[in-house]
């Protein structure tokens, strides 16, 4: 039997879709892919860092068992006109059913990407507290209240970088596979018919 072949995953925003990832990530284990580096947006920045914590299946069964009822429990409403979520009740709750985390003790190097809304640029998080990261790489604007992390006010990391692959350049494995959940392949292609 050969080396294994390893693997940099770049994981997408999608919102819900974006659990999507958890099958992505099982299928290349399953197919003997050994996973060296995750860069991750929103949904992507989520589960490749509960993945990286090697959390995944604990966060797998919860999140299959969710029902309506439960959902609306988690949602934290507010009045403030930066979004109608605070989304630190769903993080309490995960922080409760998976444990502290920080990114410095994963064996896997990990990227989450956000947006800092006063400079317009990407922010490249590698290191704090994994519950912080997800919250400042998934606040949607106008759902989610914007996250603060030090004297930066963070958004979704979706706005500006929807796939983050560049985290993962130089890349230091086999392959680099990118799971765009937002990919539209009707679309494709109708526009391959057209060409």
């Amino acid at each position: 039997m050969g080396e294994k072949r390893t693997v940099s995953l770049a994981l997408g925003s999608g919102g819900a879709r974006g659990l999507a990832h958890i099958g992505v990530i099982q299928v290349l284990k399953e197919e003997g892919f050994e996973i060296g580096n995750i860069a991750g947006t929103s949904m992507g920045a989520c589960v490749g860092g509960i993945y990286c914590a090697n959390k995944l299946e604990t966060f797998t069964d919860w999140v299959v068992k969710l029902n309506k009822r439960e959902t609306l429990r988690l949602m934290d409403f507010t009045m403030s006109t930066q979004g109608v979520l605070k989304g630190q009740k769903v993080l309490d709750h995960l922080k409760g059913l998976l444990g502290e985390i920080r990114i410095e003790d994963f064996d896997i190097p990990y990227t989450a990407v956000a947006t800092d809304v006063k400079t317009k640029q990407e922010v490249w998080m590698r290191t704090g507290d994994l519950y912080t990261v997800i919250r400042a790489s998934s606040s949607i604007p106008t759902l989610m209240m914007p996250s603060r992390l030090g004297d930066r006010i963070l958004i979704d990391g979706g706005v500006l970088n929807p796939l983050p692959i560049e985290p993962l350049v130089p890349k230091t494995t086999d392959l680099l596979v990118a799971v765009n959940i937002n990919a539209n392949a009707h679309d494709r292609a109708r526009s391959a018919v057209r060409c």
